[in-house]
C-alpha cells in the first residue's frame, strides 16, 4: 500500500538547514515545512519557513490529463483544481481530497497569513471551485477560516508578560516529548504567547529564575548561543574577512603620485560652426564636380567625370624629424623652471663626485659587482681595516631577511607609458635613491625617491613636488636605460628605437648625443663598455654594430647575427670580451666580440623552445648566463671550459608564468648584484625573488593596495636591499 506524500511541518532539529524560498538560514526549534524535492541526483527533503512555502504555493486548473496527486495518488483529469507546493523549481501537485492534509498545518503555523483567498491563483478560480476549496480545508468561508485559526491559537496560549516571558522543559506523559511551557509573570504589558507543542498545559512547572539573575531561562540561553556564535565567527576569521571586503570596496585606484598627480582636465575646446550641406544652404552644385568620380588613385588624388582632378599629396609630405636633434637641455615637461633648477643643483651635487672619478678611470680596467663595491672601502674605514667591502652587493639572502615593505611615498608615477627600462643611481650607498626610467613613447623620467620638498614648482599636482620630473629626449620606445660606471660614472645612457644614443650630462645640462644613425634603424638592444668608448648596438632586424662614442662614428659595419629581432645584448662584466644576445628565433646566443665579423659563429647557442626576452650575465664576472622564455622557464646557465654549456640539462630551471599577454611588457629576470639570486615580476602582481643556486623560491614581495598592475621591469639597488618594480602605466614601485 502506497503511503501519502504530504509536507513535513516540525521545529528545526539544527541550525544547518536554509528556507528554499528566502534564502535564510532556519535557526534550531524554528517551524519549518518540509517538501520532497529532486536535489543533486535524489530526493531528498528541502525546508521552508512555513509563510515563505504559503508564499510560493499556487492553486490552478489542470491543463491537461497529467500528473498525479501526491497524496492520495489520484491521476488529474483536465480542469481538476489542484495545490502547486514550490521548492526552487521543483513543483509537488495535490488534488482536492488530498489539499486539506498538505496545506491545513501550514495555514494554521502562520498568525499573520489567515485568509485562504491569499494564495495565489485564488481569485482566478469560479465560485464553486471556491467553496470546493473552502470544503476541502474544513471552513465555510474565508473568514471562517481566519476565525477558526485565532480561536486555536487562543486555546494554546496563556496571558504572560512579554517582558519577564520564562520556559521550562517539561515531559509530556503520553507522547514523551519534551515541550517548552510557560512561566507565571507578574508584571508589564500582556500578550499572547504559545508554545511550539500542539497544546499547552495550564498546570506547566514553572522554572524558577536564580537570585539577583534578572534574566529568563530562555534569555540565559538566548545569551549562551549569541555567545557560542561569536567564539565560532571569531574561529572562522569573519570580523578579519568583513573588514577586507570593506576595504576593497573603498579602493580609490593606485596612488597618485608622481605625474598628473592632481592635475585638473584640460577645458572642453569650443565647438565650431555647425558644418550644413550646400542643398541645405540652398546652394546650387558645382558644375565640375555635379558629374561624380570617375577613378580614385592610390596617391590620393581624385579623376572626375568631366576629366579634371583633385586632391593627392603634391609630393611627398613633410612629416618632421623622428626624433630630437643635437643636444636635448634638461627642461623638463611637467615642471616649472624653479623646479628644474632645483633639480639640476641636486643632480650636481649627487653626481659631482663620479664624474670627477670617471676622468681618472683607466682604460682597459674592468668591474665587476665586488670591483665595483670595493670602490667605496674609504667611506666605511672598519670593513675596510678588515679586508671585507664596506657595502657588500645586494643579496637575496639579504633581500629575503629585510622584509622589505611598500610606502605611499614609495610608488609614483615617473613616465606616461609603460616603463620599458629602469635603474637605480648606484653612486652614493647612504645617500638618497635616484631612480631613472624609460617609456614606450621615448619619455625619460628621473625620481628622488627621498624628495625633501626643495624646489617644488608652484602648480600642484604636476609632479615635481613628489621629486619627479619627466623629459622628452627621444622620439620613440626607450630600448636600453643604464646609469654608467667607471669611465661613464654620473651619466645616464640611453637608446631607444629613434636610432639615437645619448647621456645625461649635468655639466651642459642637457641630453647629449653619443651617436645616431643616418639610417633608418630601430635600435632594439644596447649595451656599453665600462671605459665608455664602445657602443654596442643591436636593431629589429638581427643585424649587430659596434660604434666609437668619442667620434659618434661607427667601428665595424652591421652584421645579422639573428634572422629576427634582438631582444637583448649585454657585456660580460669581466674582461668584456663576450656578449649574449637574445632572440625571438628561440635562441640565446654568446659572441665573441673580436670575432663578430661576417659568417661569424656564436661560442655558444642555447636553443630556447620559445621566444626568448633576455639574457644577462652574471655581475660578478664568473660567466653564469639568465635567461627569461616564453616557454615559463627562467634559465641559469653555467660556463664550461671556456665557454657556456650548451646542454639544456645542465641548465637550472625555474618554473615562472611568463604569459604576459598583449597589454603587459614580457617579463626580464636579472641577477641581484650579489649574483645569488633573481628577480622577476609575476602575474599576481608580485616581485619574486629566486635562489640561484636552487631556484628555490627566496622572498615575495607584494601590497594589493599599493601596487595594483603587474610590474614586469626590474631594478635591484648595488648596495641596499632595495627594489625597484616597473609596470605598464608608468609608476615605479619601491620595496625597501
Amino acid at each position: 500500500q502506497r503511503t501519502m506524500t504530504i509536507p513535513k511541518l516540525e521545529h528545526a532539529k539544527t541550525g544547518r538547514s536554509t528556507c528554499r524560498g528566502c534564502g535564510e538560514g532556519i535557526a534550531v526549534g524554528e517551524l519549518r515545512v518540509g517538501i520532497e524535492a529532486f536535489v543533486a541526483g535524489r530526493v531528498a527533503d528541502t525546508w521552508q519557513h512555513p509563510k515563505c512555502a504559503l508564499e510560493h504555493c499556487f492553486l490552478e486548473v489542470a491543463p491537461a490529463n497529467r500528473g498525479k496527486c501526491k497524496a492520495t495518488d489520484e491521476p488529474f483529469a483536465k480542469g481538476d483544481v489542484r495545490l502547486a507546493l514550490c521548492s526552487k523549481d521543483h513543483k509537488t501537485f495535490y488534488g482536492l481530497r488530498g489539499l486539506g492534509d498538505a496545506l491545513r498545518p501550514i495555514l494554521d503555523a502562520v498568525d499573520d497569513f489567515c485568509g485562504v483567498s491569499e494564495i495565489k491563483g485564488f481569485t482566478d478560480l469560479d465560485d464553486e471551485t471556491r467553496a470546493q476549496v473552502f470544503t476541502a480545508l474544513g471552513v465555510d468561508d474565508d473568514a471562517n477560516a481566519g476565525a477558526k485559526k485565532r480561536s486555536k491559537r487562543s486555546n494554546q496560549t496563556t496571558s504572560v508578560s512579554v517582558a519577564e516571558v520564562t520556559l521550562a522543559k517539561t515531559t509530556n506523559k503520553t507522547g514523551g516529548k519534551t515541550e517548552l511551557t510557560l512561566a507565571r509573570t507578574t508584571r508589564g504589558a500582556r500578550a499572547a504567547v504559545g508554545t511550539p507543542a500542539a497544546k499547552a498545559t495550564p498546570k506547566a512547572p514553572v522554572a524558577e529564575s536564580p537570585p539577583g539573575d534578572g534574566l529568563t531561562e530562555f534569555e540565559r540561553e538566548r545569551e549562551a548561543h549569541i555567545a557560542r556564535n561569536k567564539l565560532r565567527m571569531q574561529a572562522l576569521h569573519i570580523g578579519t574577512l568583513a573588514a577586507e571586503i570593506e576595504t576593497a570596496a573603498t579602493k580609490t585606484g593606485p596612488i597618485q603620485r608622481g605625474i598628473g598627480a592632481k592635475r585638473k582636465a584640460a577645458p572642453k575646446a569650443e565647438p565650431g560652426p555647425l558644418r550644413r550641406s550646400g542643398r541645405v544652404r540652398n546652394e546650387a552644385p558645382d558644375p565640375n564636380l555635379a558629374g561624380g568620380i570617375d577613378l580614385e588613385r592610390r596617391d590620393g588624388t581624385v579623376l572626375l567625370a568631366n576629366g579634371t582632378s583633385t586632391g593627392g599629396w603634391n609630393g611627398e609630405i613633410e612629416r618632421g624629424p623622428s626624433r630630437p636633434e643635437g643636444p636635448v637641455s634638461l627642461a623638463s615637461i611637467n615642471g616649472d623652471e624653479s623646479a628644474d633648477e632645483a633639480f639640476i643643483n641636486f643632480l650636481r651635487d649627487h653626481l659631482g663626485a663620479p664624474l670627477k672619478e670617471s676622468g681618472d678611470f683607466k682604460t682597459g680596467t674592468f668591474l665587476t659587482a665586488g670591483a665595483f663595491k670595493k670602490s667605496f672601502d674609504s667611506v666605511s674605514k672598519t670593513n675596510a681595516k678588515k679586508g671585507e667591502p664596506a657595502f657588500p652587493p645586494t643579496s637575496a639572502a639579504g633581500v629575503s631577511k629585510s622584509k622589505l615593505t611598500l610606502m605611499n611615498e614609495s610608488v609614483a608615477k615617473v613616465v606616461p607609458r609603460g616603463v620599458t627600462h629602469l635603474d637605480m643611481a648606484p653612486y652614493d650607498p647612504g645617500g638618497p635613491v635616484l631612480v631613472g626610467a624609460g617609456d614606450k613613447d621615448g619619455n625619460i623620467g628621473l625620481w628622488r625617491v627621498d624628495n625633501d620638498g626643495d624646489g617644488a614648482a608652484k602648480e600642484d599636482g604636476d609632479g615635481s613636488e613628489d621629486g619627479v620630473l619627466y623629459f622628452k629626449p627621444h622620439g620613440s620606445y626607450v630600448c636600453h636605460l643604464k646609469w654608467g660606471r667607471g669611465g661613464l660614472a654620473g651619466k645616464l645612457i640611453t637608446a631607444a628605437y629613434d636610432g639615437a644614443v645619448r647621456a645625461l650630462d649635468i655639466e651642459q645640462k642637457s641630453f647629449v648625443e653619443l651617436f645616431a644613425t643616418e639610417d633608418e634603424d630601430e635600435f632594439s638592444a644596447c649595451d656599453v663598455s665600462i671605459d665608455g668608448r664602445t657602443i654596442h648596438l643591436t636593431d629589429n632586424r638581427g643585424n649587430y654594430q659596434v660604434v666609437d662614442a668619442r667620434s659618434g662614428k661607427i667601428a665595424s659595419p652591421a652584421v645579422q647575427l639573428h634572422q629576427k629581432k634582438i631582444n637583448t645584448i649585454h657585456l660580460e662584466p669581466g674582461a668584456e670580451r663576450t656578449i649574449a644576445t637574445s632572440c625571438g628565433d628561440q635562441t640565446v646566443c654568446v659572441w665573441d666580440v673580436r670575432k663578430t665579423g661576417q659568417g661569424a659563429k656564436p661560442l655558444s647557442l642555447l636553443q630556447h623552445s620559445k621566444s626568448c626576452q633576455a639574457a644577462y650575465f652574471s655581475p660578478d664576472g664568473k660567466g653564469s648566463l639568465l635567461t627569461t622564455c616564453y616557454d615559463d622557464l627562467l634559465r641559469v646557465w653555467r660556463p664550461k671550459g671556456g665557454s657556456i654549456d650548451e646542454d639544456p640539462k645542465s641548465a637550472l630551471r625555474i618554473r615562472h608564468n611568463n604569459q604576459t599577454g598583449r597589454w603587459v611588457l614580457p617579463f626580464r629576470a636579472v641577477w641581484t648584484p650579489g649574483a645569488d639570486g633573481v628577480v622577476v615580476g609575476s602575474m599576481k602582481r608580485e616581485v619574486e625573488v629566486f635562489d640561484a643556486a636552487t631556484g628555490s623560491l627566496a622572498a615575495k614581495l607584494s601590497d594589493a593596495e599599493r601596487m595594483t598592475a603587474i610590474a614586469s621591469r626590474m631594478a635591484v639597488h648595488p648596495t641596499r636591499n632595495i627594489i625597484a618594480a616597473g609596470t605598464a602605466s608608468g609608476r615605479i614601485h619601491i620595496y625597501r
